[in-house]
């Protein structure tokens, strides 16, 4: 991305549902907050868009697909997509400030295992709630089979190791528990990407064929960290579409010179910044 594109900034905020439509700071102030991470649990975003009419508040609805879309008029790209938990309204003064959260990716922590998913034979029949697998059984396949049971549709799957498990393997209880335990001892790491649920090594990623330097809006220096034994460099640059968790670019600066796999970070526009901070490794 070259310099003289980093002019013009963009920000469009699509709803989809029985309503659908899109917001473009063309027409309106708009403002967000969206942070990524490399763990299971799905991260909220934030969006607040000013003065909206009261019909377009009132047929938004929970549950509504919200997705952003941001950069530069020569270069913009989703960031997170999600479906909304809220839409709280606020007066500031002149303005009306309308505040839209969403959840990047669906929320299976609560879902437990059912006399339905435990055994549909039996149903109406006393039985204990769990899941079993036979002897011999990999790990794919009981990822697979807990993966249909909550309804998720994997972006990537690739276990660095398929497990077998030699006693067989019992789900009971929070089924989503049970998932990221099978993934963990098959040498993998659960994590959501832009919306979508990913499986697989830690230490994989997408390359962005990206290069982060003054020129394409990298702020100062990159500072070291050292974390829980993980060495990285903390980075700050004009908001770029591309950068979100798992991505691989390089970066070339005093301080850190090279290529980086990206682990967390935050998307913010607030009015006056518009910027990403992330970690790299």
């Amino acid at each position: 991305m070259a310099a003289d594109n980093l002019f013009g900034r963009v920000i469009k905020v699509s709803i989809s549902g029985k309503y659908s439509t899109t917001f473009s700071n063309e027409d309106l102030e708009i403002r967000f907050e969206s942070p990524f991470d490399d763990d299971a649990k799905p991260n909220e975003s934030k969006v607040e868009i000013y003065n909206l009419s009261n019909d377009s508040i009132h047929r938004m609805t929970r549950g509504d697909t919200c997705t952003i879309q941001a950069g530069y008029k020569g270069d913009y790209g989703v960031i997170a997509s999600g479906k909304i938990s809220r839409i709280l309204t606020r007066r500031e003064g002149v303005d009306k400030i309308t505040a839209i959260y969403f959840l990047e990716g669906e929320d299976y922590s609560r879902i437990k295992v059912t006399s339905k998913t435990a055994d549909p034979a039996k149903k109406g029949k006393k039985q204990s709630l769990k899941i079993t697998f036979k002897a011999g059984t990999h790990g794919s396949t009981i990822i697979k089979k807990l993966c249909s049971i909550l309804g998720i549709k994997l972006a990537e799957f690739k276990l660095p190791k398929d497990v077998v498990y030699k006693k067989g393997y019992t789900v009971t209880g929070l089924i989503l528990n049970n998932l990221e335990e099978v993934v963990h001892d098959c040498k993998a790491s659960m994590y959501y990407r832009r919306g979508r649920l990913v499986i697989r090594s830690i230490k994989e990623g997408n390359d962005e064929r990206f290069v982060l330097n003054e020129e394409t809006g990298l702020i100062g220096s990159p500072e070291p960290f050292e974390e829980d034994g993980v060495k990285g460099y903390k980075v700050k640059c004009l908001l770029q579409h591309r950068i979100t968790v798992a991505s691989i670019i390089e970066i070339k600066s005093k301080t850190a010179k090279g290529k980086y796999r990206v682990r967390k970070g935050t998307h913010t526009a607030n009015g006056s910044d518009f910027l990403s901070d992330f970690e790299v490794i």
